[in-house]
């Protein structure tokens, strides 16, 4: 059966060639995403708070099929400098919408978290889901992997 696995890999057209390269960088994009909200989660202790004025909060609604979420900007200014940002916390897979918006109106002062090093790396709330990412970037890059190994290698 292994054998005729393998074969078969072999004798991929040019599309299923593409769509497996499609794939896979889709699958390494996904975890790089959740490599990056785990560096950040971990990091998240050393950022420094600055005040921030909502300027968008309303409903995300989700593309083909995919879940909405809220949709909060705010602004802050760190070192002189302006910034917006979007980003809500360290990644979360799923979001109370009514929660969110109630707590975020637009015009509402909050303190958020900026990355000193990078300042425009900020989140409103200093949270996420440690697990939700690692979880993530195991299936994302496994799937890259097996992919690419059934593809290029064998």
């Amino acid at each position: 059966m292994l054998r005729y696995n393998i074969q078969a890999a072999n004798t991929w057209s040019a599309r299923a060639r593409t769509n497996s390269l499609i794939v896979i960088i889709t699958m390494l994009f996904l975890g790089a995403y959740s490599a990056k909200n785990m560096s950040q989660q971990l990091s998240g202790n050393y950022w420094l708070s600055s005040e921030a004025v909502i300027v968008v909060s309303k409903i995300n609604k989700g593309h083909r099929g995919g879940p909405d979420s809220p949709w909060i900007e705010y602004r802050y200014r760190v070192n002189g400098r302006d910034y917006v940002g979007d980003q809500i916390d360290f990644g979360q897979w799923f979001y109370d919408i009514p929660y969110y918006l109630n707590k975020y109106p637009v015009g509402h002062v909050v303190t958020i978290y900026y990355d000193p090093a990078q300042p425009d790396d900020a989140v409103l709330e200093h949270s996420g889901s440690l697990f939700a990412n690692v979880f993530l970037l195991i299936f994302a890059w496994g799937i890259a992997g097996v992919f690419g190994y059934y593809r290029f290698l064998r």
